[in-house]
């Protein structure tokens, strides 16, 4: 109890140990802040990068509007945040699970030319900023995209239809067929096995897959995505 009453109450002087647990409640806090925030108010930071940011700037300039606050208290945390980031985006790397949980899914707000509705509501983005983002690609008339995603970022992803594309295959009077995003099924050697079912696809269908390109082992692919077409594009590991 005595040690809540430290970190959660008042005191005249904390030492680093208190200071550290104090500064790990208020990462938690700004967490949470910014997870209920819509996306577009962590600018490019979000989930704990916004805490990490927002943290690392106050207590860094803490000693010089408090006097009391020693730079010894303020090296520690500092040491301690980074030492959180640097584990929490280690763990996001290995784990996809996990980086959902910490940095949120993306939320598609065009899907096929049509705009939805009730994702725009969920995510408290007005229709004017979704234009605004849509004309900065040059694609002022929503007929023209594919589909637009809010990503996690707070920034939003804006695919034109394939008869817009920058080549001109319109000018050109080719048939084209509609782009969609691709689906991504190895992430760092591991497959995703949800996406890879959802398509109806097995793990023998994606062994032979990647055999043909000269690929034997699947652990080996950083990362295989499929389009809508059913082209497979993959990117093997190197080590440096």
């Amino acid at each position: 109890m005595e040690i809540l009453k430290d970190i959660f109450g008042s005191a005249e002087k904390i030492g680093p140990f208190i200071f550290a647990l104090r500064s790990i409640a208020v990462g938690i806090l700004l967490y949470i802040e910014g997870k209920v925030l819509p996306h577009r108010s962590g600018g490019q930071f979000a989930g704990y990068d916004f805490a990490f940011f927002w943290m690392m700037g106050g207590i860094t300039a803490a000693p010089l509007f408090e006097a009391k606050i020693s730079f010894i208290n303020t090296a520690a945390i500092i040491a301690v945040i980074y030492l959180l980031h640097y584990l929490i985006s280690y763990i996001a790397v290995k784990n996809r699970t996990f980086a959902k949980v910490v940095m949120g899914k993306s939320i598609p707000l065009i899907s096929g030319g049509k705009i939805l509705r009730p994702n725009m509501a969920k995510a408290f983005f007005p229709l004017e900023l979704l234009l605004s983002d849509m004309r900065n690609i040059d694609a002022p008339n929503i007929g023209e995209v594919e589909a637009a995603i809010l990503e996690t970022s707070g920034h939003v992803s804006v695919l034109k239809k394939s008869d817009y594309q920058p080549v001109t295959p319109k000018d050109l009077n080719i048939q084209t067929i509609g782009g969609g995003l691709p689906t991504l099924l190895i992430n760092d050697g591991k497959v995703v096995e949800e996406n890879l079912k959802e398509l109806g696809y097995d793990h023998e269908w994606l062994k032979n897959q990647l055999s043909r390109k000269g690929i034997t082992n699947m652990a080996d692919v950083y990362a295989a995505m499929i389009d809508s077409s059913g082209e497979l594009y993959y990117s093997v590991i190197t080590e440096k």
